[in-house]
C-alpha cells in the first residue's frame, strides 16, 4: 500500500518529477507539423528516425546540464513577528552545489490566509542566491509552514524538475499595530483626527511632562511663547495627570465575538484596540494587566509598567482564538478582583448588546463598581442601525424597522439603568472602538476618577 501511494504521489507530482514545459511542447508540435508537410512530398522512414532521435537527444542534453535534486539546499528568512494586513518580505536562500546554472520557481507551503506573490522565475547560478517575495497575512495566530515547493529547469528548458523540500518553522501573526504606532506618534492627534476631544486639565492641575506643538482644542493660556519665537511655530506646555495608575484590561473570547466585520471578526478589532489603549495607559507610566476568556480564563497577563511590558501583552495575547462556548462574566469578574486588588480602572471588551440582557452579570458588575472603575466597550451593531436607518417602503420593512428601533430602545433604557449604577457602557464603531475607548480612559484619569 505505501509503494502504491509513494508511486502515486510521484505520478501526480506531490512530492518530485519530471514535467515537460511549453517549450518542448511547442518544439514537438512544430517538429510534428514539419514532417507532415514533408510526408506530402516524400515519406522517409530514415528521416523520421533521426527526427526522433534528434529530439530524444536534445531533451537528454537538457535533464544532464540541469542540477540534481540533491545538489539544491534551501533556507527561509522569515521576519520574528508578521503584521495582520500588512506586506512583508520573506527570504528564500538557494544554494547550487553544482556546476550547472538553472532557472528557479518556489512556491511556499503557507495557508490560505496569507496572499503572497512569488517571483515568476530566478536565474540561480553555481554558489547561493537569494530571491524574496511579498506576503500579507490576514488572519492572527501561530503557523507552522513545512514545505517549500521548488521547481527548476536548465537553460535550455524543454524539462521542468519539481522537489519538495522539507522546511519546518514557525511564524506569527500578530494584531495590526497601525493604531499603536499613530497613537505613539502623537497622542493629541490621534485623537482629534477622529473628531475626539479629551477633557483639559483644569489650570495648575496635573505635572508638566513636555513642550509639544500646539493642536486645535489645546488651551491658549498653556502656549509656551518663549518656545514659539524661538522653532517659529507656536509650542504648549503640555501637562499630565499623576502617574502610576492601574488599568485591567478584560477581552471577551466567546462565541459572539465572532461575529464578522468588514475586516475580520469583533475579536480582531477588539484586540488590536486593546493594544493601543495598553500602549496609552503604559505610555501614561501606569500598569496593566490583562484577562482573557470564555468559558475559562484563557489567559491572564499580569501588571507592569513601561513599553516594554507591552511587548509582553502582545506575546499573550496575539494568537487568541474565539471559542464555541459562551462567557462567563461571573468568572472573569472574580478572577480580576482577585489579581488586582487595588483599586483601578477595569475596561470589558465585550459584546455589549447581549451583556445588558444578563441580570446575574449586572449583579457582579455592581460588586465590582463598589471598589473599581468599570467601562464596558464594544462595537455598535451595524446591522441593527442599518435596519433604523432603512426607509419603510413595504410593509415588511416597515416591520424589520420597528423591531430594530425597540430593540434599541430597550438597550439604551438598560445603558441608563446601568450608568445609575456607576456603570459606563459604550459602543462604537469597529474603527473608532480604539479611539472611542482610550478618550474615556484619558477623561476619567484628567478627573481623578482611578486611583
Amino acid at each position: 500500500m505505501k509503494r502504491f501511494r509513494r508511486l502515486l504521489d510521484r505520478l501526480l507530482f506531490r512530492d518530485r518529477g519530471i514535467i515537460p514545459t511549453k517549450k518542448l511542447l511547442y518544439l514537438f508540435l512544430a517538429l510534428s507539423g514539419a514532417l507532415f508537410l514533408i510526408s506530402f512530398l516524400f515519406f522517409s522512414w530514415i528521416l523520421l528516425g533521426l527526427a526522433i532521435v534528434a529530439v530524444l537527444g536534445l531533451t537528454l542534453f537538457d535533464l544532464f546540464y540541469s542540477p540534481n535534486r540533491k545538489d539544491l539546499e534551501v533556507h527561509r528568512d522569515v521576519p520574528d513577528e508578521l503584521e495582520r494586513f500588512e506586506t512583508e518580505l520573506i527570504t528564500i536562500t538557494l544554494e547550487n552545489k553544482s556546476i550547472f546554472p538553472c532557472y528557479v520557481r518556489i512556491e511556499d507551503d503557507l495557508p490560505q490566509s496569507f496572499q503572497a506573490s512569488y517571483p515568476t522565475r530566478f536565474l540561480l547560478q553555481p554558489g547561493k542566491g537569494e530571491l524574496e517575495y511579498s506576503v500579507k497575512p490576514s488572519v492572527r495566530g501561530k503557523y507552522h509552514p513545512n514545505k517549500i515547493y521548488i521547481r527548476y529547469h536548465s537553460q535550455l528548458g524543454l524539462w521542468e524538475k519539481q522537489i519538495t523540500m522539507p522546511y519546518e518553522q514557525e511564524i506569527k501573526v500578530i494584531p495590526n499595530l497601525s493604531e499603536t504606532k499613530r497613537y505613539l506618534e502623537s497622542a493629541q492627534s490621534f485623537l482629534l483626527h477622529e473628531g475626539i476631544k479629551t477633557r483639559r486639565l483644569k489650570s495648575g492641575q496635573g505635572e508638566f511632562a513636555n513642550i509639544r506643538n500646539y493642536v486645535v482644542g489645546d488651551d491658549p493660556r498653556k502656549i509656551n511663547w518663549r518656545q514659539s519665537a524661538k522653532l517659529q511655530e507656536v509650542m504648549t506646555n503640555n501637562d499630565e495627570p499623576e502617574h502610576g495608575k492601574y488599568v485591567t484590561i478584560l477581552i471577551d473570547c466567546g462565541r459572539l465575538m465572532g461575529a464578522e466585520l468588514k475586516s475580520g471578526n469583533r475579536l480582531e478589532r477588539t484586540i488590536e484596540a486593546a493594544i493601543t489603549l495598553a500602549a496609552c495607559a503604559l505610555d501614561n507610566g501606569d500598569h496593566v494587566s490583562v484577562v482573557a476568556f470564555a468559558k475559562d480564563i484563557e489567559m491572564t497577563i499580569p501588571a507592569g509598567k513601561g513599553l516594554d511590558h507591552l511587548n509582553t501583552i502582545l506575546r499573550g495575547i496575539y494568537d487568541l482564538e474565539v471559542q464555541a462556548s459562551e462567557s462567563n462574566y461571573a468568572m472573569a469578574f472574580q478572577h480580576a478582583q482577585r489579581i488586582q486588588t487595588r483599586r483601578s480602572m477595569m475596561i470589558l471588551f465585550t459584546d455589549v448588546y447581549s451583556l445588558t440582557h444578563e441580570s446575574h452579570s449586572f449583579y457582579f458588575l455592581k460588586q465590582l463598581r463598589r471598589k473599581h472603575l468599570v467601562l464596558l466597550t464594544g462595537i455598535e451593531d451595524e446591522l441593527l442601525h442599518r435596519t433604523i436607518e432603512q426607509e419603510p417602503t413595504t410593509i415588511y420593512r416597515a416591520m424589520q424597522k420597528s423591531t430594530a428601533q425597540e430593540q434599541y430602545l430597550a438597550f439604551n433604557r438598560m445603558k441608563l439603568v446601568w450608568s445609575r449604577q456607576g456603570i459606563t457602557l459604550i459602543e462604537s464603531k469597529e474603527d473608532k472602538l480604539a479611539v472611542s475607548t482610550i478618550s474615556h480612559y484619558i477623561d476619567a484619569l484628567n478627573r481623578g476618577l482611578i486611583g
